[in-house]
């Protein structure tokens, strides 16, 4: 008797036979070592180990604010975050959380009582940073790397919902993040936009005086940081634009006296790339000063 295959109901999934599905997990098993290889060859295998420690902890080596290096890492491994940072999660998760659900998170992550850490939050400087009051003051007990992170991540987001009008830190990173992101794509266009954001940010941060005592160390090496990527991006459109990159190199040498740049292993590169960017400019006696002006401190 001949045997007909089974009918399904047309606009319903067919069954799924299990030699198929083996071979769907086989072939997705596959895809994802590739895929792994691929990346390990692309930025070196010991920079694609799977990350085990907190976002806080690598970016306290940098001497950058916690939420630099979280938007760091998620840029550089888009597409392969849940093989880089397994558990991790991202700031574009947390941002999509309701509120009931983020502000239960938070409850149960942190120490205190929910009603107290929100009024620590509330009460909180303009311009500090939510992910450092996180893990100072609601961490009251040790917990697990992700979790820490999450926790920083929690924090960050209720600031940014219960104050729009009076920003953290992490807000600033936001916009300085994306401008850069912006000028990395296409630097005569958007170079603007980034001297914009130093020309308005950093006098509402400390002014004239750029000291450690105004905001800290992490954040205000992050500044020098800021400065070096704005020296780098006017160098990129030296030849594209050569006046907004002529715009973008004189505010950098505004604020290069100013920053603290307790480093010496810093302030080398800091100012080749200043010279550099003056020499594109057709301003090579002005690099050369700035280079010996450097050799005699």
């Amino acid at each position: 008797m001949a045997r007909f295959p089974q009918r399904v109901p047309r606009g319903r999934p067919r069954p799924v036979r299990a030699v198929e599905r083996s071979r769907i997990r086989a072939q997705a098993r596959a895809a994802v070592a590739v895929e792994t290889a691929l990346m390990r060859r692309w930025f070196g295998a010991s920079a694609f180990d799977e990350r085990e420690r907190s976002i806080a902890s690598i970016a306290a080596e940098q001497e950058i604010p916690a939420y630099a290096a979280q938007l760091e890492e998620e840029y550089r491994y888009d597409g392969v975050w849940s093989l880089r940072c397994p558990g991790f999660l991202r700031i574009g998760e947390i941002a999509a959380l309701p509120d009931r659900a983020l502000l239960g998170w938070l409850d149960r992550l942190s120490g205190l009582r929910l009603p107290r850490a929100l009024a620590i939050l509330d009460e909180a400087p303009e311009f500090s940073s939510a992910w450092q009051l996180a893990l100072r003051v609601y961490m009251t007990q040790t917990l697990p790397e992700a979790d820490q992170d999450l926790l920083g991540l929690l924090a960050v987001e209720a600031w940014k919902r219960r104050r729009p009008d009076r920003p953290c830190l992490e807000v600033l990173l936001d916009e300085e993040f994306a401008a850069h992101v912006a000028c990395l794509a296409d630097a005569g266009r958007n170079l603007g936009r980034y001297v914009a954001f130093v020309r308005r940010v950093f006098p509402l941060l400390q002014g004239d005086n750029f000291d450690d005592a105004t905001l800290g160390g992490e954040s205000a090496s992050h500044l020098v940081l800021c400065v070096a990527r704005l020296a780098k991006l006017s160098l990129r459109a030296a030849f594209v634009s050569p006046a907004q990159a002529s715009d973008g190199m004189a505010e950098a040498l505004r604020w290069y006296d100013r920053l603290p740049v307790r480093r010496g292993d810093l302030r080398g590169p800091f100012t080749r790339i200043l010279a550099e960017g003056l020499e594109a400019l057709g301003r090579g006696d002005e690099a050369e000063r700035l280079r010996r002006r450097a050799e005699a401190r």
